[in-house]
């Protein structure tokens, strides 16, 4: 098998009427989406600055036998129109962070179907695991009986039987085991699913070309978004440390009111408005600093980037690498099969002649049977492997 030639193919045995993940589940996922996209509104609009709304009253008897009663309501702005980029840049960066949070927030859901769909091929292998110790333990009571027939007609040792009886005994211990395995996997399984693991239809994965992993995978395309966030920022904080210009102005009306109206003191109504414009420019002593800072952390994001590519590759040869041993482990089992079907044509012989019984037959077959079991929990935890390169990528969303 030539790793280069690998192709990909999905066959989706897998359709769900329902999503494969549980309703609280897909809830928690639902609120962090939301939560992220307000997130994002809030800081693209945050170089917009409040409108402020502003009344007073007050009332007062500081003039002898007046009262006087003053009005006042007011609308103001202070708001920045240019900032050497910084305001496009945030902009950008409310729009780079929001794609950048709702990738995550797949992976995060792609890491739930995983570990969903891990625990039923753990749960399939499991129970294979049990077909395959059943048999054992058929065969260990054969083998006890054959021994305490020998025993007993004089021609055993006893420390053979003895020794037969603890290997029915250790089977029987691993068979608990399993059943508790089981239940634990069912209860994990149920944290994530309200699917029954029993039937779950598990999908079918063939190969995937490390061309095809590397250019759809999401922990690169998030890395890849990270970067152009980085940018943003670093352009932002660039922009900060140098002009901006503000337009403010206010409008403003004012009414007064004296218990008594005189030649001196007559009520009256003031409205007035006051714009303008402010230039400014920051003289800060780390401002390179805090440029030199931002600067850094999105070059070191690129790196990032051929980091990430290059823990991927590793991680597709080594999982490449690990089927490759499991169909070694196959083809092994299945040159076994051939051998027990040689051994069991040959039993039958030896049964006719009077050299070999049924229980010796019984034995073959189900040795031969734990062969069969052997091969699909070997084609199981391929899938296992291929699943976790599969995950991962781009266009995989068919839960």
């Amino acid at each position: 098998m030539n790793p280069k030639n690998f192709i990909f193919l999905l066959f989706p045995a897998l359709l769900f009427g329902g999503n494969l993940l549980n309703d609280l589940k897909q809830k928690e996922l639902k609120f962090d989406k939301e939560r992220s996209i307000q997130d994002s509104k809030e800081t693209e609009k945050s170089w917009i600055n409040p409108i402020t709304l502003k009344y007073s009253y007050s009332k007062d008897d500081t003039l002898e036998n007046i009262k006087t009663i003053n009005r006042t309501f007011s609308i103001s702005v202070n708001q920045p129109i240019f900032k050497s980029g910084a305001i496009y840049y945030s902009i950008k960066y409310a729009k780079h962070s929001r794609k950048y949070d709702l990738l995550n927030i797949e992976m995060q859901r792609r890491e739930l179907i995983k570990q969903a769909l891990k625990l039923a091929y753990d749960y399939k292998i499991s129970k294979l695991n049990q077909k395959i110790i059943l048999l054992n333990i058929d065969n260990a009571k054969i083998d006890i009986q054959k021994k305490k027939e020998e025993f007993l007609n004089g021609v055993g040792d006893s420390t053979f039987l003895n020794n037969a009886i603890l290997k029915l005994n250790d089977l029987k211990l691993n068979l608990e085991d399993i059943k508790s395995n089981l239940n634990n996997l069912k209860y994990s399984f149920k944290n994530i699913s309200y699917l029954d693991i029993e039937k779950v239809n598990l999908p079918v994965f063939k190969f995937i070309s490390k061309e095809r992993y590397l250019k759809s995978n999401l922990e690169l395309l998030s890395q890849k978004k990270l970067k152009k966030v980085k940018y943003d920022l670093y352009k932002m904080q660039v922009g900060n440390q140098l002009l901006s210009v503000n337009l403010n102005g206010s409008l403003n009306w004012k009414k007064t009111q004296y218990s008594q109206n005189t030649l001196q003191f007559e009520d009256n109504r003031n409205d007035y408005y006051r714009f303008g414009f402010s230039v400014t420019l920051p003289i800060s002593f780390n401002a390179v600093n805090k440029i030199q800072k931002s600067k850094i952390d999105y070059l070191k994001s690129q790196i990032l980037i051929e980091d990430k590519k290059l823990q991927l590759n590793n991680t597709y040869k080594k999982i490449i690498n690990q089927i490759q041993t499991l169909e070694k482990k196959i083809k092994i089992y299945k040159e076994n099969i051939k051998i027990y079907d040689d051994l069991i044509t040959s039993t039958f012989d030896s049964i006719e002649a009077g050299n070999a019984t049924e229980l010796d037959l019984k034995i073959m077959q189900n040795s031969r049977k734990t062969m069969f079991v052997n091969i699909e929990i070997l084609k199981l935890k391929k899938q296992k492997l291929l699943l976790s390169l599969y995950y991962k990528l781009n266009n995989w969303n068919k839960w």
